[in-house]
């Protein structure tokens, strides 16, 4: 019985531990959640590049993780290759967004985005709210100019259903560039990441010190009682 509760309680740690990097993720299908909005293009000046009729949303990717379903919520870290399903590796911001500052940006923008699209009902909002934290997310990773705006620079949208999401997100992008908000805590980002597909960028959850602690000190409280089981057993022996 004890040997039950020890498996048991292991099993639970697992669940909570965050997975680890480039554990491989097969997509299998994804939609927008709440639904696009568009611009007429998108620019890169760097490159050259210019994509007509991008579309902004958050993501819901679906698919499995060591046989079990699994579902994330997502935003396009990858404006130049296209979406699609496949073979992804959950792995850590780092491996696309070197930089400690814009990895920190980005903590900030989806963890405030994620309260602000949990708090609106109304679904024009709620596309709004998400096309800018696209925006926004495009603009931390992609421009290089020395400041953000998601309408001029080296990276930028023009035209479109999109304007009052391109307004928005650089409303957010100053609230994180001043210091007006900061990361929340609780959460970490992660990517599910492709050399071929669009990866995308996502927030995973991360246990409080204190839930640590109570379950390092279950752990250590399952592990006595064993011990002295086994210790009365050797006695009546």
């Amino acid at each position: 019985m004890m040997r039950n509760a020890l498996m048991a309680a292991a099993l639970a740690l697992g669940a909570m531990v965050p997975a680890a990097a480039n554990a491989s993720v097969i997509i299998t299908g994804y939609d927008d959640n709440p639904g696009y909005l568009d611009a007429d293009k998108m620019v890169y000046t760097p490159t050259g590049f210019v994509g007509s009729w991008p579309g902004m949303s958050r993501f819901v990717f679906t698919g499995t993780e060591n046989g079990k379903p699994v579902a994330f919520l997502t935003y396009c870290a990858d404006a130049f290759s296209a979406i699609g399903t496949g073979t992804f590796e959950r792995a850590d911001i780092g491996v696309l967004v070197s930089d400690p500052t814009r990895q920190q940006q980005l903590l900030t923008l989806l963890t405030h985005s994620d309260l602000l699209l949990g708090a609106e009902s109304d679904l024009l909002a709620q596309k709004t709210i998400s096309a800018a934290t696209q925006l926004a997310v495009w603009e931390i990773i992609s421009e290089h100019s020395g400041s953000y705006d998601t309408r001029s620079g080296e990276f930028y949208t023009v035209g479109g259903n999109s304007g009052d999401a391109r307004a928005l997100a650089n409303s957010y992008l100053n609230q994180i560039t001043t210091g007006g908000w900061t990361a929340i805590a609780g959460h970490k980002l992660q990517l599910l990441f492709s050399k071929d597909q669009q990866s995308q960028v996502f927030l995973s959850a991360v246990p409080e010190p204190a839930s640590w602690a109570t379950m390092i000190g279950g752990f250590a409280l399952v592990g006595g009682m064993v011990r002295r089981k086994r210790a009365a057993t050797a006695r009546l022996a």
